[in-house]
């Protein structure tokens, strides 16, 4: 009886480790578990944020202005970088507009050399500068660069402002680089018409493009009742009757600032005063494209592929902010 009493103790299990316990082990490595893939196909709501100019503005990165301290997205902010001079060679505050302004003029003029007939026609005309000499290389940017709130009356402040106070806005990197020298970096004194310019060109650039896809992304109207007809509409271009703008002298009604259409009852649209934002020179060019910019009215559609434009209308419209004066 002993001897079966004694085996039977030796048939008893040991209790189980706590580092092969599976309940345990799930309990520990639930938060170090590889999150599972995201899916391929977008939500009705993620759809939305990506046909949503004002969510892609939002979702920007946070920056700091070197003039007034204020933290913005970026895209509420004009960055700037330092490109030497082509002739000189000095340092320059330069927007990044302007970097990728010249970019596409490089693209433009490899496109013509890889096509000899489309550079004779191209230089069939005359060149005040010198051939080949008004093709400059690209102004690579020397150092990471600062960002400016994208006011106009944010950089006519920095134009009149002293070089000492200037320097105070200079990041640090800037002055502690060892390729050039501090007091050597020019600002524009005519930045905010520069920067204007090329928020123009970049503007009627992407207008023109958009006008010219099969998709139609523009669409003209033949009124403001004409827009609860449109499909998918994003924003409203006004563009004036042609007599307006060919002749100052005639009186048009122009939508006030910030001027907003409800379409449909259920939303709100913005209206862009193109004779205001882009000038009389600037809309003459968007009116020779033809349609539908020949019209008073257009619509442009609420896509995926109309998002830059918008945020470049947009961005040209808070430029004038408190700045009522249009050159």
């Amino acid at each position: 009886m002993g001897e079966s009493g004694e085996q039977g103790s030796w048939n008893l299990q040991l209790p189980l480790s706590p580092l092969m316990d599976p309940e345990r082990q799930s309990a520990r490595n639930r938060y170090k578990m590889r999150k599972p893939e995201p899916s391929s196909e977008l939500s009705e709501f993620q759809k939305k944020l990506q046909k949503s100019p004002y969510a892609k503005a939002l979702a920007t990165p946070v920056r700091s202005c070197a003039l007034t301290g204020a933290r913005l997205p970026s895209y509420f902010l004009l960055d700037f970088g330092l490109a030497p001079h082509p002739r000189t060679g000095k340092p320059w505050q330069m927007p990044k507009l302007a970097i990728d302004c010249h970019t596409a003029s490089l693209h433009e003029t490899s496109r013509l050399d890889a096509n000899p007939e489309q550079q004779e026609s191209a230089s069939s005309g005359t060149d005040t500068d010198g051939g080949a000499a008004s093709h400059s290389r690209k102004p690579a940017r020397t150092v990471a660069g600062s960002h400016i709130i994208s006011q106009r009356s944010s950089l006519k402040l920095m134009s009149s402002l002293k070089y000492r106070t200037v320097s105070q806005s200079m990041p640090l990197r800037w002055k502690q680089d060892g390729r050039f020298k501090a007091q050597e970096i020019v600002w524009r004194e005519d930045m905010d018409t520069f920067v204007l310019d090329l928020m123009r060109r970049k503007t009627i650039k992407l207008l023109k493009y958009l006008s010219a896809q099969p998709a139609a992304y523009v669409v003209a109207c033949e009124g403001f009742q004409d827009i609860e007809n449109k499909h998918q509409p994003g924003a409203v271009v006004w563009l004036g009757e042609p007599r307006s703008y060919s002749n100052p002298t005639t009186e048009a009604e122009d939508p006030p600032p910030y001027a907003m259409v409800e379409y449909r009852s259920s939303g709100h649209m913005p209206i862009y005063n193109l004779p205001a934002l882009l000038g009389p020179n600037y809309l003459i060019l968007l009116r020779n494209a033809g349609k539908p910019f020949d019209k008073t009215l257009a619509v442009i559609k609420k896509k995926r592929n109309t998002t830059e434009v918008q945020l470049h209308l947009w961005k040209l419209m808070g430029y004038f902010a408190s700045d009522c004066e249009v050159i």
